[in-house]
């Protein structure tokens, strides 16, 4: 049988009422039986055979159920790109806070505590930063080879706190 551009669309030839039926078949989904068939349109069960092998139903929805989930998958990449996005736009937005922060500060309004735990903040920031371009010079591809998630774990922003002055 040839086919319009969209097989789960009526087809050439096929009579309004066996498209009826075929339409019920395909939106029924994981149910989907030609006994349902025949129960919602109280039609008779040689009859609805009939027309779902004289029009392919089974390749039909075949390639309906494919294009439904290519479509799905299309969605979610589109909806995980934006997530990306906004994550990084918030991320930069904090950041430039955080450093407007704590180029602020004061050095004299730093307790000992202060300036330890921005240290400690600095080295680990700087050894992440290397360890992620050695990793990606050695590799190669010039791609992230590890989850950037593994980072936010082990890097714990520190802006003090004016009345905590123990060590």
């Amino acid at each position: 049988m040839e086919w319009t551009d969209k097989p789960w669309e009526r087809q050439k030839g096929e009579s309004e009422k066996a498209y009826e039926a075929f339409g019920i078949y395909r939106d029924l989904g994981n149910k989907r039986t030609v006994s349902a068939v025949v129960k919602e349109l109280e039609k008779s069960r040689s009859l609805i055979d009939r027309w779902k092998d004289k029009y392919f139903w089974e390749e039909r929805v075949l390639i309906y159920d494919n294009e439904l989930e290519k479509e799905a998958k299309a969605q979610a990449v589109k909806e995980r790109k934006e997530m990306i996005k906004r994550h990084i736009d918030m991320s930069v937005e904090v950041q430039d806070k955080s450093l407007k922060a704590f180029r602020a500060l004061s050095i004299l309004d730093m307790t000992p505590k202060d300036i330890k735990e921005f240290m400690k903040f600095a080295i680990e920031l700087e050894r992440l930063n290397r360890a992620d371009i050695e990793e990606k010079t050695s590799v190669g591809s010039g791609e992230p080879t590890e989850d950037i998630n593994n980072y936010s774990a082990q890097v714990n922003i520190y802006l003090p706190k004016k009345e905590d002055e123990n060590c």
